[in-house]
């Protein structure tokens, strides 16, 4: 028995690994059907000569025919296989199957439409409000120049500037996308604007998001991981996140002949993420993205909502720090909590490490 390279689906040949026979309909993926809801999709098998089968259909079946030993071996832990169904539950509800296709296939997936108009305002107006304290100066979303603002900055920690970015961030679809790879117990790393004019500078090279020395080859499956809500229109010549097809599979950083997106040396295999303001990409923690420079007038706003397992160290604070109002505003919201460190049990100081938290630690990959 074999999972597949972002967890997404269980591969088993005609007599699996474990010596178990699985009686299971020929050519049937995921999603239910027959092979043709593979090609449908453009997308080849990601593993050649075995069957694909539906995980809620088989987990029970093939977890009651292997020992203990063999289950911690597929599933990290024996417990690991209700938090997948919740997990698939909650995507099926949502009607993301397609998307979780995508997501082992080419290591993003694209969900349109994810943003309301109110949304996207009040997430430009916050941005905006603060980079023109920061800069000093009004910027014409539309009509930038060069002489306005060029390049590109990141605006930092946004998650408790406005409301609106509280709401953004437990938006359903990409959350549960989100969840799939990276598990229920998840935290926020970091919630930001790359706040992009014209100008040569502002292209963000091809890159893995697995930083802080982690080191390659990379696991399988996600560490961490990225939602990218487009807040105006994305476009090659207007700055566009880039990202090439299948690197997850790669495991590895990109190598420095590897990372240009302009001129001559621009890496051929990277593609444009031609986008609508309110669409969300989601991406594998291994997957090779960077954007584009602009080279035409005005900005181009995103709003980046990263992601890590509970054992990566974040890249913002927000364990015993988050503001009273917003702790107040979530106090039922276990899952909200869980995402600003509520539930870290590492982080102590003089009061030493919390057991109850340490217990409930998770034990598998999406737990």
């Amino acid at each position: 028995m074999i999972l597949s390279a972002a967890g997404l689906c269980v591969a088993v040949p005609i007599q699996s690994a474990c010596c178990h026979a699985v009686n299971i309909s020929p050519s049937r993926h995921l999603f239910g059907g027959g092979g043709a809801g593979l090609s449908a999709h453009g997308f080849p098998p990601t593993v050649i000569g075995y069957e694909l089968v539906e995980v809620r259909e088989t987990l029970g079946k093939l977890t009651s025919k292997m020992d203990t030993r063999e289950q911690k071996t597929v599933f990290g832990h024996s417990g690991d296989g209700k938090a997948l169904a919740r997990v698939m539950d909650e995507i099926s509800k949502l009607g993301l199957k397609d998307h979780l296709l995508e997501l082992e296939a080419v290591g993003y997936t694209t969900i349109k439409g994810v943003l309301s108009d109110r949304q996207i305002t009040s997430a430009k107006r916050a941005i905006l409000d603060r980079v023109e304290e920061g800069t000093g100066n009004k910027i014409d979303l539309e009509n930038a120049s060069m002489d306005d603002f060029q390049g590109m900055t990141y605006v930092p920690y946004l998650l408790y500037d406005d409301e609106i970015f509280e709401e953004i961030l437990m938006e359903p679809k990409p959350l549960a996308l989100i969840t799939h790879l990276l598990g229920e117990s998840c935290v926020l790393s970091s919630i930001g604007c790359h706040f992009k004019g014209q100008g040569v500078h502002g292209q963000v090279p091809l890159h893995s998001d697995n930083g802080n020395g982690i080191p390659s080859p990379f696991p399988p499956y996600s560490l961490v991981a990225n939602v990218n809500y487009a807040l105006t229109p994305y476009s090659r010549e207007g700055g566009a996140l880039a990202i090439v097809p299948g690197s997850h599979k790669r495991a590895r950083q990109t190598l420095k002949h590897e990372i240009n997106l302009a001129g001559d040396t621009a890496n051929p295999e990277a593609i444009s993420m031609d986008l609508e303001p309110g669409d969300a990409v989601v991406w594998h923690g291994n997957t090779w993205h960077g954007s584009f420079p602009r080279e035409i007038p005005g900005i181009r706003m995103n709003l980046s909502c990263y992601f890590a397992r509970q054992f990566i160290v974040s890249q913002e604070q927000h364990k015993g720090v988050v503001p009273q109002d917003v702790l107040d505003r979530h106090a039922n919201n276990d899952r909200f909590l869980r995402l600003v460190a509520g539930k870290q049990p590492y982080g102590w100081k003089q009061e030493g490490p919390d057991y109850e938290l340490m217990a409930k630690a998770p034990r598998g990959l999406y737990d």
